[in-house]
């Protein structure tokens, strides 16, 4: 049996990891104290270090949703999280519980769980992060995500621009009626200039999740392909974030 105890402060940021995925993510698979998996979509990738809340523990959590408003019941207390691994999947289980009440979770069977834990390796694999082939970096204070946040739901949108002209960019997003525009952050100098106007469609989902501290934004190209590679890196409570994501570089028509 692996027993990890929270205070109350603590258990609120492990909730608010979680939250980040609820609704991009139909499942959590937690492994050796690390959240490293697929967004429902495909378009990112989300890695969240919770070994400074759990340590090392495994904790797979199908139906995430729902489970979240059962796991949200016990916010504000000093909780006790149980984790009891059986001979088979079947049998591991885990009880989170306070000084009054109880709730016990059976494991899932991992291959059938939507979104699956992913090796450092095969993230390696999928996105080349080389520094010789850096575009853009930038930081994005939080008034800036707050406002991509409100406005792409308000857009009802999923995507953000990333506009490059010469040696600066700007993020931008628009309505798909192209009748509303928002301009976020202009004249962001890159480590390339670009001979013409090109544009990447990036995801939004990782400028609007919940954070503490601003977003390091960064662009990489693939030196083969019209192809970004984007991360972000950003912090909730002791928890480290990154999420990394793909996106076509495309020359704008004239």
């Amino acid at each position: 049996m692996t027993r990890i105890e929270f205070d109350s402060e603590d258990f609120n940021t492990f909730l608010r990891c979680l939250m980040n995925l609820k609704e991009i993510c139909n499942d959590v698979d937690i492994r050796n104290g690390m959240i490293r998996q697929r967004t429902n979509d495909l378009t990112s990738v989300f890695e969240m270090d919770l070994t400074s809340l759990i340590t090392d523990a495994a904790i797979p959590i199908t139906n995430l949703k729902k489970k979240l408003d059962l796991l949200k019941t016990f916010a504000g207390q000093d909780v006790v999280i149980e984790i009891n691994e059986g001979e088979t999947e079947s049998d591991s289980n885990f009880i989170i519980s306070d000084d009054v009440s109880s709730i016990k979770f059976l494991f899932p069977a991992l291959e059938f769980m939507d979104n699956k834990y992913m090796t450092e390796e095969e993230r390696d694999n999928i996105f080349l992060l080389d520094e010789n082939e850096l575009m853009l970096h930038d930081e994005l204070n939080t008034v800036i995500s707050e406002r991509i946040r409100i406005i792409t739901d308000n857009f009802n949108t999923q995507s953000l621009q990333v506009k490059f002209s010469g040696d600066t960019a700007m993020i931008v997003a628009s309505t798909q009626s192209k009748d509303q525009m928002a301009r976020f952050k202009s004249d962001i100098p890159t480590t390339i200039e670009f001979e013409g106007d090109y544009t990447s469609n990036l995801s939004a989902v990782p400028f609007c999740i919940e954070h503490d501290s601003n977003l390091d934004f960064k662009m990489h190209k693939d030196p083969n392909q019209s192809l970004a590679y984007n991360q972000i890196k950003t912090d909730l409570g002791s928890v480290e974030i990154h999420i990394y994501s793909r996106a076509a570089i495309v020359e704008d028509a004239e």
